[in-house]
């Protein structure tokens, strides 16, 4: 009896035994096996919108020229300024008030009733050159076009989430007669040798802004006809204009 309880029990521990090696074999072959782990697909990078597509589906004003090489990547900034730049020509006061920047409101009806429209009204051609100020501020210089003169006015802009901000830079009345080469560029350079100018103990030179060099230093050869902005400034100016 007793021999047969040794063999009973004996045959219980080995199939217990047997049954958790066997167990412990396909427990360790699951965790030798590679775990292949799908990754999510990605989904594709929208595609920024060509600058004349946007202007079409937006019914930005005739006007308003951004050339594609001068547009920034980003489409959010492309729509940012081709409204903002299409409400001035058309002296939106509500879309102006939403779009400049604090301190800009407070001169926007000022400049309403000084006869912004009548002026917009005058501006056959506004040409965007886009780039960045040396301290890295994304910036805009709106060249107008009233007959044959040219006026320029430089803006910073800033658009982030929902959120898009215009900021007007002070700009000497007469700057547009020595820009030359990249416009953005020469625009800070010359603010920067009018700082500088200013500076001067020299009471004559003090006083001479950079809007207001002499001929020896006016890059159209001392010529005080401003010349048209590279591209598609007139004369010959964007095709469809």
């Amino acid at each position: 009896m007793n021999q047969n309880k040794r063999i009973a029990l004996f045959s219980c521990s080995f199939l217990a035994f047997a049954a958790i090696g066997c167990g412990g074999g396909e427990s360790e072959k699951k965790i030798d096996e590679p775990v292949v782990k799908q990754r999510p697909a990605t989904a594709p990078k929208p595609k920024t919108r060509p600058v004349d597509k946007i202007a079409s589906s937006l019914s930005i004003d005739d006007r308003v020229y951004l050339a594609e090489n001068e547009a920034p990547r980003s489409e959010k900034e492309r729509i940012a300024l081709l409204q903002f730049f299409d409400a001035m020509l058309n002296s939106d006061q509500s879309k102006l008030q939403s779009m400049l920047a604090f301190e800009d409101q407070m001169e926007l009806g000022a400049m309403i009733k000084s006869g912004l429209e009548e002026s917009m009204e005058n501006v056959s051609l506004l040409v965007l050159k886009t780039g960045e100020s040396p301290e890295g501020r994304k910036c805009a210089l709106a060249v107008y076009e009233v007959g044959m003169d040219y006026q320029v006015q430089m803006w910073f802009y800033d658009v982030s989430g929902n959120s898009t901000s215009f900021s007007a830079v002070a700009t000497p009345p007469n700057l547009v007669h020595h820009l030359s080469g990249n416009w953005v560029t020469n625009y800070f350079e010359l603010r920067d040798k009018q700082a500088e100018i200013a500076q001067q103990p020299d009471e004559e030179t003090s006083y001479t802004l950079a809007g207001d060099l002499t001929s020896s230093g006016n890059n159209n050869g001392g010529s005080s006809e401003p010349s048209a902005p590279g591209g598609p400034g007139r004369p010959g100016g964007p095709i469809g204009r």
